[in-house]
């Protein structure tokens, strides 16, 4: 699993020969012959801080989520990717992963929750196919029953199975998905901010209460169109009154947040379906009435997102928008460590750590880690897994931070600080970072672009940096590229300071993500080698190590 290595090719590598140099002594030039990853196996765990202040910070993140994934297009990556949160408090949590599952909540103008289905990995959600809530269930206590719910047989549109605008079938013998633990309607949901500002028409309409509104049908995982275009769900106005939903809207415990149009109403008895596109040429041929368009999503039931996933921008911004009712008390090691660990890797969590792959960890907090333990323990536990290669080669086991990363002046006193809020220093991840060669980079960066960009970069495995095998006279440097590894398939030299930077601290030749080296390309290296009687100038100079 070794990312690169010195090669013994037709480039001759460590030639010698002698110059004179300004230290008056005869200099051995040296050459170093890089091969850039030809493909990687990793599987990538984010550990996403979800308390109260993170929601910005998620959203930062979920939106980048093309950024991440781009550093993996030209090269053959099989990776996994999932997530747990700092939450180590709720059993529900603690470690495991959080894919699969999802909720879709129906609010009030005062924030207040009037109907909620959720549904888990287990749930019955078979792609093209939509849930139906049973006709005989009025109530929305009674459709947080997993008995109440079943798979449509009716096919409507381009071919998908479901009957949105129209009355479900009746589920008696239908096969229907294992119970979600849905506590029902209550008052305590995240409120609403009214409605969008569109143009609408008066309506005597009055508001709805609970038990009025109900989810009566959800098509999750469509088959006749993209996720992006064709996810729906359906209401339905069980009272004998016209209702108002202005100022309502579709929420979930993530970065859902749809508010209904002004002067939207729905006839009593009538139904009303809210989708992603109203368009049926591209919705899979649903009467879809109202456009949430991104503000709505649903989860489909993959415990983890993988190199084949569909629709995976989609899936990573569910993946990582993991609420804020987490507890103020992050232990995001302990959290990795147990994701990682029995019962879970082989039960809940089974599937998502393979033995051939490299693992990378990404955690994302505005506070410092409070897990029990040292942070020698965690390191210990995370490079065991991998065994001893973890240890003697770099990029198998790597941790990065997105974190507060400057020291604060005194204790107490914050990290950083942007228009989202404040960070503690999160020295125990800043500490697991450094030790492993992750990325460290700030929560407080307003652009998560280029933070998501060199994440992806590093799990990706193409390397960033070259670690010389001698000590350089760094200004004697040269670097070349080549397309394979013989002298005729020379590309180009590259220009220092603009395609690459000398890391005077690790000895390395650094390319930023943007200059990376292909995958499968050839970095060839020459340089005098600095004697050890030589003093080389203080070498953390500006553009030099970062």
């Amino acid at each position: 699993m070794r990312h690169h290595g010195r090669l013994a090719l037709l480039l001759s590598a460590g030639a010698l020969t002698a110059s004179c140099t300004e230290y008056g002594y005869v200099e051995e030039v040296n050459r170093d012959v890089f091969e850039q990853v030809r493909r990687n196996t990793v599987d990538v765990l984010l550990v996403v801080d979800n308390s109260c202040s993170m929601v910005d910070e998620q959203d930062k993140l979920a939106a980048n989520f093309d950024n991440f994934i781009s550093a993996f297009e030209g090269i053959d990556v099989d990776w996994h990717m999932a997530a747990v949160t700092t939450d180590m408090a709720d059993a529900d949590q603690s470690g495991h992963l959080l894919g699969g599952g999802d909720e879709v909540l129906l609010i009030d103008a005062e924030g207040r929750t009037l109907d909620r289905v959720a549904w888990t990995r287990d749930w019955a959600v078979s792609p093209g196919a939509a849930l139906q809530l049973d006709p005989g269930v009025t109530t929305a206590i009674g459709n947080d029953d997993r008995q109440a719910w079943c798979l449509a047989s009716a096919a409507f549109g381009d071919g998908d199975l479901g009957s949105p605008g129209a009355a479900n079938a009746d589920c008696s013998g239908a096969s229907a998905p294992p119970d979600s633990g849905d506590s029902g309607a209550t008052d305590g949901a995240d409120g609403s901010d009214g409605a969008d500002g569109s143009d609408g028409g008066t309506t005597t309409a009055r508001a709805p209460t609970v038990d009025e509104v109900l989810f009566t049908e959800l098509l999750i995982n469509p088959n006749a169109s993209e996720d992006a275009t064709g996810e729906w769900v359906e209401l339905w106005n069980r009272s004998a009154d016209e209702l108002s939903l202005e100022g309502c809207g579709i929420r979930d415990s993530g970065r859902n947040a749809y508010t209904f149009p002004a002067g939207t109403t729905i006839a009593a008895g009538a139904r009303l379906v809210v989708g992603r596109s109203t368009d049926s040429a591209l919705n899979g041929g649903a009467p879809v009435d109202l456009d949430a368009g991104g503000d709505l999503t649903l989860a489909n039931a993959e415990l983890f997102l993988t190199s084949s996933t569909e629709n995976a921008a989609d899936q990573f911004g569910e993946l990582v928008s993991v609420g804020a009712g987490g507890v103020g008390i992050e232990m995001g090691l302990a959290a990795a460590r147990a994701a990682l660990s029995e019962p879970l890797v082989s039960g809940d969590n089974a599937g998502f750590l393979r033995d051939d792959a490299n693992l990378s960890l990404i955690f994302i907090s505005d506070e410092n880690d409070f897990s029990p333990a040292p942070v020698d323990e965690y390191l210990r536990f995370f490079m065991d897994l991998k065994g001893d290669e973890a240890y003697r080669y770099p990029g198998i086991v790597t941790m990065s931070a997105v974190v507060g990363t400057d020291v604060p002046a005194y204790d107490g006193q914050p990290s950083c600080e942007s228009e989202d809020g404040f960070a503690s220093y999160g020295v125990r991840y800043v500490d697991l970072a450094s030790r492993t060669g992750g990325v460290l980079e700030s929560i407080c960066d307003e652009d998560f672009a280029p933070i998501a960009s060199e994440l992806g970069l590093l799990a990706s495995g193409l390397e960033l940096e070259f670690v010389l095998s001698k000590p350089a006279n760094e200004e004697t440097l040269a670097v070349k590229l080549y397309g394979d590894q013989t002298d005729e398939s020379f590309i180009r030299d590259l220009i220092r300071d603009e395609e690459w930077t000398f890391v005077a601290t690790r000895n390395a030749i650094r390319f930023e993500p943007d200059q990376v080296p292909a995958s499968e390309t050839v970095v060839v290296v020459e340089y005098e080698v600095l004697a050890s009687s030589a003093t080389r100038e203080e070498e953390t100079e500006a553009g030099a190590a970062r």
